[in-house]
């Protein structure tokens, strides 16, 4: 059935705390101070989900250098006080937040801190973290950032999600352990954009994709790859209404099955056909019934089910040629 969800996604900078003086404390207000004005950005627009960019926490280097120990220093004084701010917020608006930040997970170990992606749910509770599979060297030989090894979809209450976090992007080894978990909807986190990889990671997935970027262009794009809404230059945030009961259907065969179903459902059935890659979206705009009703309905044949048949006529077939 229609499972429209509203996402917000920012393109925050990082805090700037040079006139602070070192003191910790100044710089967990200050933060806090900004991560409120970000978010109180979007809350007109009603989210379900707000996304931050990765590293939300990390101040601006001065004079062109970050002294990674005192950056570690001041992480372990963060610990959770961050996610702690943001669970009365989450709670009072009734949205979950997706917050990107260097958390000092493991004291006891040589790499104490990851790159993680923490998940505040509506209710306040912390509905999972993502721990960044794919670091830049540096990150683990200098900021003591140990490797996540897990990429398992995070459960909201609109859908399963699956997260990546900037380098992350470019390995199709973890893209490749989600295809199989069907997310509903992918999270990206980032200080580089991505480019390209954001709609390969849309379509491969078969999953609206919200990517917020620091300082750069943010983005909520459809299964098929295609942009639906981008923050520009007047702007560091951007939001839009996507409607996640939908799916990726092959044409090849499935056109007057597509028509048939048009003609019962009408407004009911939404059928996008972009151009060049040979499929179609079906969105189900109904609230009594899901696209795969309808698909299933009319024996229209998922763009999976295409590839599948496909792969298997070759092989039984190959030995043949």
């Amino acid at each position: 059935m229609s499972n429209p969800i509203t996402i917000s996604a920012l393109s925050m900078s990082e805090p700037d705390f040079r006139d602070l003086g070192g003191s910790f404390s100044a710089y967990e207000s200050e933060l806090k101070k900004l991560l409120k004005r970000n978010i109180d950005k979007v809350l007109s627009c009603v989210p379900d989900l707000i996304v931050f960019p990765e590293c939300s926490s990390r101040y601006a280097r001065v004079n062109g250098e970050r002294n990674i120990e005192v950056l570690k220093e001041y992480y372990k004084y963060l610990g959770t006080r961050i996610e702690e701010f943001l669970t009365p917020i989450a709670v009072d608006n009734n949205v979950n937040i997706a917050y990107s930040a260097i958390r000092y997970a493991y004291p006891d170990t040589p790499k104490p801190f990851r790159n993680s992606t923490t998940y505040i749910g509506r209710d306040g509770s912390i509905r999972g973290i993502y721990d960044k599979n794919y670091l830049v060297i540096g990150e683990n030989v200098n900021s003591d950032i140990g490797y996540g090894e897990k990429a398992e979809l995070i459960s909201l209450d609109f859908g399963k999600v699956a997260s990546a976090i900037c380098f992350d992007l470019n390995f199709d080894e973890l893209l490749n352990k989600y295809i199989p978990q069907k997310p509903d909807l992918t999270v990206f986190s980032s200080m580089y954009h991505g480019g390209l990889r954001q709609a390969q990671w849309a379509y491969s997935t078969e999953s609206h994709f919200v990517g917020a970027i620091c300082g750069l262009q943010s983005a909520i794009l459809d299964p098929c790859g295609d942009v639906i809404a981008a923050s520009a230059n007047y702007t560091d945030n951007v939001s839009a209404t996507v409607d996640l009961d939908c799916k990726l259907c092959h044409l090849d065969e499935n056109r007057q099955k597509f028509a048939a179903a048009k003609a019962k459902y009408k407004n009911a059935l939404t059928i996008k056909i972009p151009s060049y890659i040979g499929v179609a979206l079906l969105t189900c705009n109904d609230p009594d019934i899901t696209v795969n009703d309808i698909i299933n309905e009319f024996n229209i044949e998922t763009l999976d089910e295409y590839f599948s048949r496909s792969l298997a006529h070759r092989q039984e077939n190959i030995s043949s040629n």
